[in-house]
Parts: C-alpha cells; sequence; structure tokens
C-alpha cells in the first residue's frame, strides 16, 4: 500500500472579553514571540548540515517521534519565495487546496452547516468502482463510517446497480448526508461531535486527533499560546485574529475518491504564520490527519516547516514494526514530492 499520500495541503465567535487600550499594549509586550529559524530546525531534530542544505534551497524531510502504533508522523522544511503576507492569504483563501494535484474538487463550507452546501460533494458515472464497493458495503474497513451512517448508505444503494445511470446520484445524496451531519456535529461539539468508525473494531479519529494535540501543545504553548487554546478549544473561545475556514474536498487517495472534511486554522502575525489543518473526516484509508505548520521570514522569502501527522490502522498488528518504517519513509518521500511541486508555484 502506498502510504498514502497522507498529506495535508499547506497554507491553506470572537472573545468576549473587553480591553481598554493600555491593556491591549500590555498584552501585546507579554505576547510570546515566535521561534527562530534555528531554534525551529533544533526542536524538529535538524542537524547544522539540514540548516546548511535548507538555506541552500533543499527540502529536508525528517521523521518525528510517534505517540501511537498507527500514527504515522514527519516533517519537512523548505524555503519558498514569497513572502509571509503572501502565504497567510494563500491559507485563508483556499488556494493551497485548489493546487493540490490529488485534489479532484472541494468546496468551502460556512459554520452555518446544512446539507445544501454539499451539492457538488458528488461521485460520477467516473466513480463507478467506488460506488460498487458503496453497494457491497461491509464493516470490513472499507470505508470509514459509523453504524448508522452504513445503513444510511446500504439503504440509498439497496438494490442499486452501479451501472444504473442513476447510481451516482443515489451514492451522492447519501454521502452528502453523511458528510452535513459530521459537519454540523463537529461545528457544534468540535472533537466530542466525532462519531467513531465502525470497521470490524471501532476506529475513534477524536482520540487520535486528541493524542496529536497533545504532542503539538508544549510547543503551541511556548510560541503560540492562543493558537494552541483556539484549536483545542474548538468551537468555544475563538479569537477574532485566528481564522477558521471549512471545507469538503473530494481526493485521490489510493487510486479511489474518498470525501474528507478539513478544518483549518490561520493565525498571522509580526514575523510568522502559523497554521492548522485538521481533517476530522475521511471517507477511506486512514481516519484522521492534523496538518501544523509555521512560516518565518528569512532573507530569500520564508522558511516553512510543517509537521504532518495521519492515523491509520493499517500499520498496526503483528508487522506493524515494518509497517510502520515503511509508511514513514513513504510519508517523507510524499511530503518532499508534494512541496517540490508547491515550490514551483513560488518561482519567479
Amino acid at each position: 500500500m502506498n502510504m498514502i499520500k497522507l498529506v495535508g495541503p499547506i497554507f491553506v465567535a470572537l472573545g468576549i472579553s473587553v480591553f481598554l487600550a493600555t491593556d491591549l499594549v500590555a498584552l501585546a509586550a507579554d505576547a510570546p514571540k515566535p521561534p527562530s529559524v534555528d531554534v525551529l530546525l533544533k526542536r524538529l531534530g535538524y542537524s547544522d548540515e539540514d540548516k546548511a542544505a535548507l538555506l541552500s534551497g533543499e527540502i529536508i524531510a525528517t521523521d518525528l517521534k510517534r505517540t501511537r502504533d498507527d500514527q504515522l508522523i514527519a516533517a519537512v522544511a523548505l524555503q519558498l519565495n514569497a513572502p509571509l503576507a503572501t502565504l497567510a492569504e494563500n491559507a485563508r483563501s483556499g488556494l493551497n487546496i485548489a493546487g493540490d494535484e490529488d485534489v479532484l474538487a472541494f468546496g468551502k463550507l460556512t459554520e452555518k452547516g446544512g446539507r445544501e452546501e454539499f451539492a457538488d460533494a458528488r461521485y460520477t458515472e467516473a466513480d463507478s468502482e467506488e460506488i460498487q464497493r458503496l453497494i457491497a458495503l461491509a464493516a470490513d474497513g472499507t470505508f470509514n463510517l459509523s453504524k448508522e451512517e452504513a445503513g444510511i448508505l446500504s439503504a440509498a444503494m439497496n438494490g442499486v446497480d452501479a451501472k444504473d445511470p442513476s447510481a451516482a446520484d443515489k451514492a451522492s445524496s447519501a454521502y452528502q448526508a453523511i458528510l452535513a451531519g459530521r459537519h454540523q456535529a463537529y461545528l457544534e461539539k468540535g472533537l466530542n461531535g466525532i462519531a467513531s468508525y465502525e470497521a470490524g473494531d471501532r476506529l475513534e479519529p477524536a482520540e487520535q486527533l486528541r493524542a496529536v494535540y497533545e504532542q503539538t501543545k508544549p510547543f503551541m504553548d511556548t510560541f503560540f499560546p492562543a493558537f494552541g487554546k483556539a484549536l483545542g478549544n474548538f468551537p468555544d473561545k475563538q479569537i477574532s485574529d485566528i481564522s477558521n475556514s471549512f471545507y469538503w474536498i473530494k481526493r485521490n487517495v489510493e487510486g479511489r475518491p474518498t470525501f474528507i472534511l478539513a478544518h483549518q486554522m490561520v493565525q498571522s502575525g509580526e514575523g510568522f504564520v502559523v497554521l492548522s489543518q485538521r481533517q476530522y473526516f475521511v471517507g477511506h484509508t486512514y481516519q484522521s490527519l492534523q496538518v501544523v505548520a509555521v512560516a518565518l521570514p528569512t532573507e530569500k522569502g520564508s522558511a516553512v516547516f510543517y509537521a504532518n501527522s495521519a492515523y491509520t490502522d493499517k500499520i498496526t498488528g503483528f508487522f506493524n514494526g515494518l509497517a510502520q518504517s515503511i509508511g514513514q519513509s513513504r510519508t517523507k518521500d510524499d511530503l518532499t514530492e508534494y512541496f517540490e511541486h508547491v515550490r514551483e508555484n513560488y518561482t519567479d
């Protein structure tokens, strides 16, 4: 199994407290400063040789420490020929998602939710093999679905022939209902609203995402505490200078179309951009994904540090050590390939 292209796209509620202007000045003076390039390289385990390679234009990938057997986690560092303001704007506008070669279609969602927002999230006649899998649906890990969601699809596809021209419409309608329900639950309850997957064994994407949040928390607490708290508290206690964007994404994963729900947060300030992308629903192959990225200014543009943590039960079990090793290697390779493409978009 190609592991997986488990990469998320790059840069891509107001608080109720009211402060006097003098309080804001004091808070700005006390706010933590973003890390330097040297500090971030060290925290990610890069060597002096890696720093030299980064500054000379290479893309440097490294493994990060796993905290669970089902986790694949790696980081890349690279320079982009773009100022921080451009990266921040591209992330907030979703241009990063549009530029992902594996994205087949996507749409931006609102914080109101509603099934009508998923009207373009559709299977097509070209997806007939995937539709056949939906018709033959079983709790075997082919799809990530709750028991209730599997019931919705089974009822919709009962007696349907994958070759029937209406099959794609029936599959799309049922799946849109699932996506809308997942999105609404996440908007209302955050991680607490993420239902488990029934795939033979019960899989818990919410617990996976909590685990990686705890893994990143010391870094966030040190350098970006407001951002870390907003991520951990979502949907509560959000602040105005951190943007929240939501997307449905139809993406090619392992040669199969899959629908993904993603929550992207971006904050920019003096000398930094920080981004989180949380994939809180993934249709198959892996269960969840969390990206944390930081961009810092350099003489040639911006240095981007990008940590990618994906969770999949495909690397657990008797041969998990070998599977994890292969998965880590392929994740680094996929990240490097992805950012080679990204960098081309920022070349003069």
